[in-house]
């Protein structure tokens, strides 16, 4: 790994730790790295370019490559699942801060799951690929996994088994 890759990594975790804490600005975020406010600009130019380059990393699970190569939709859908349960805990504070909470991949990833389940004959009839979609999306937001998780004690596997059963019940014949 190369000392720029390490450094942008060093200010990430930082980034992160500052997101938790709800005290993110480019001087906690350079203290916290040890480093100088200067060398975060270096990499990030601005508060903005700092929260997306957090989101794109908390943004990762949600990788098309994984989904494909999962053996099924109803695979690529848990898997989907699964990461958004691990990975909605480190979003959540980033999605405070941002408009679109990092989840840029969320509704291509929705979008290549309904169309899995329609190549498969397994979508239901009445549904068509955009609604279907949009069904997924709604139901894997970050605003129902707080409602379940936050809001109402949930586990991450409680979570994980009934989204994923709604989700294919609404979406399957």
């Amino acid at each position: 790994m190369s000392s720029e890759t390490s450094t942008k990594l060093r200010i990430l975790d930082a980034a992160q730790a500052c997101a938790v804490e709800n005290r993110l600005t480019m001087a906690r975020v350079a203290a916290r790295a040890g480093l100088s406010r200067q060398a975060v600009y270096l990499h990030f130019p601005d508060r903005a370019a700092l929260l997306a380059g957090l989101a794109a990393r908390l943004d990762q699970p949600q990788d098309p490559a994984a989904l494909i190569a999962a053996p099924s939709a109803r695979a690529a859908l848990t898997a989907m699942v699964v990461a958004l349960a691990d990975g909605y805990p480190g979003l959540r504070p980033v999605a405070r801060l941002q408009d679109n909470g990092g989840q840029g991949h969320r509704l291509s990833a929705c979008r290549l799951i309904a169309g899995r389940f329609r190549d498969e004959g397994a979508l239901s009839r009445h549904l068509s690929l955009e609604a279907a979609t949009d069904l997924l999306w709604s139901l894997t937001s970050l605003a129902l996994w707080e409602d379940l998780v936050v809001g109402r004690g949930w586990d991450a596997g409680r979570y994980r088994s009934h989204v994923t059963y709604l989700a294919v019940s609404a979406l399957t014949k």
